[in-house]
């Protein structure tokens, strides 16, 4: 039997990262990773791994996170690592390299994974997820609820973009992807400038 505290952290995480997630900006990260590799279980996977990483971190640092990292080191690290993304995105693929990917869906898994998982950090969910652990003093349930949230909210994003990528250039997918990536991580960067300044 499932204790009432546990199934309650679950469903009001589920219920509060999912609000934070709809409109965000990973939900365009997901259509532009579904439609650039036409994996959606990949890229769903990578979803999936890169949430129980970083909400299950969130969950377990709590509201103390500031403690242990500089925020102004991480804005920088994270910043540069979206603009060096969005320069590695632009720069043309061999013919058949970009076959084997989609064949198998590692490379997609993984572009997934490391993107989300940078996506998330210092976001809304993160700080939700953050502020959860630390009402409810408890970490898996929070985690559980966070990544059931994000995968409920993305899901349909990810197999949106796949069935619709032969209509779409992969010219266009793959200059919008590095815009979007640089854009980002330009922002993180002023942010982080911004706010320590």
């Amino acid at each position: 039997m499932i204790p009432y505290a546990a199934m309650e952290a679950f469903i009001l995480s589920l219920a509060a990262v999912s609000l934070a997630e709809l409109g965000d900006r990973t939900q365009l990260l997901a259509l532009l990773l579904a439609v650039r590799f036409r994996k959606p279980w990949a890229v769903l996977a990578g979803l999936a791994v890169a949430s129980v990483g970083i909400h299950g971190l969130s969950a377990g640092v709590g509201m103390s996170i500031g403690q242990f990292v500089d925020q102004q080191v991480l804005g920088w690290i994270v910043g540069a690592l979206f603009v060096g993304m969005g320069i590695w995105v632009l720069v043309p693929e061999e013919a058949h390299a970009d076959d084997r990917p989609r064949e198998t869906g590692r490379g997609a898994f993984v572009t997934a994974m490391i993107t989300f998982f940078l996506m998330e950090i210092g976001d809304k969910t993160q700080l939700t997820s953050m502020a959860m652990a630390a009402h409810f003093e408890t970490v898996i349930p929070v985690m559980m609820g966070a990544t059931f949230a994000m995968l409920l909210v993305n899901a349909p994003v990810i197999w949106l973009g796949h069935k619709f990528a032969d209509r779409i250039p992969m010219r266009t997918v793959r200059v919008l992807a590095a815009l979007v990536f640089i854009a980002i991580g330009l922002w993180i960067l002023w942010e982080t400038g911004f706010n320590n300044a």
